[in-house]
């Protein structure tokens, strides 16, 4: 495991502070989230509720039912597959996973190159801008690993070609990051999700 100096926002004092970018997701992070991200979920999905928001409602976080241990078992000892967290403070504030091998860019001008496809990306729950959730704990923790995505690509010799899908309540998040929006497809997905792209140009703008 390597660990990287990275800064994001204490959102209380509007100053920088200092976390760590680790390249794994290891136990330590899996915990974090089984009895401290899910805990904190719980709590904002019982005030959802009270509120009126059901499960189909707009408000409701599309990423409620993602099971983070399970998707590291999934590719656990496969190549082409890896994982990145951020931890600040001694907790885990969001965590990545990497397919670095299977997918290839679709956009016209890179078709058929290799790219790293981000498979999920998720900060923990406290850390949500969210209607109802109480004010955030930290921003730019999503940045950071839309980052650590790009340059992973430039690593590879993948000139910062990235793709993935996006969650409807992410897809401002990844234009603002400078990805383009190429649409859904109803193969992929049941066709709910929209699939982005970002191109070397734009990946270098955004490092």
């Amino acid at each position: 495991m390597t660990s990287y100096s990275v800064f994001i926002i204490d959102v209380s004092s509007r100053q920088p502070v200092e976390a760590e970018l680790l390249d794994t997701i290891g136990e330590r992070q899996l915990l974090d989230w089984q009895f401290q991200w899910r805990r904190t979920l719980e709590g904002y999905l019982r005030r959802l509720a009270d509120n009126g928001v059901t499960r189909q409602g707009l408000d409701w976080p599309q990423s409620w039912h993602w099971d983070w241990r399970a998707k590291i078992d999934e590719v656990r000892g496969l190549l082409g597959h890896t994982g990145y967290s951020v931890v600040c403070r001694d907790v885990t504030q969001g965590m990545m996973r990497l397919d670095l091998a299977s997918r290839m860019a679709r956009l016209d001008d890179q078709m058929g190159k290799p790219l790293v496809y981000v498979d999920y990306l998720e900060i923990a729950p406290w850390n949500w801008n969210e209607p109802y959730a109480d004010p955030p704990l930290y921003r730019g923790i999503g940045q950071v690993l839309i980052r650590t995505a790009i340059q992973r690509s430039f690593d590879e010799g993948f000139h910062g070609r990235v793709g993935l899908h996006s969650l409807p309540q992410a897809v401002t998040f990844y234009e603002r990051c400078g990805f383009i929006n190429l649409g859904t497809n109803p193969n992929e997905y049941r066709g709910l999700l929209p699939y982005f792209e970002i191109t070397t140009e734009r990946a270098r703008t955004f490092l």
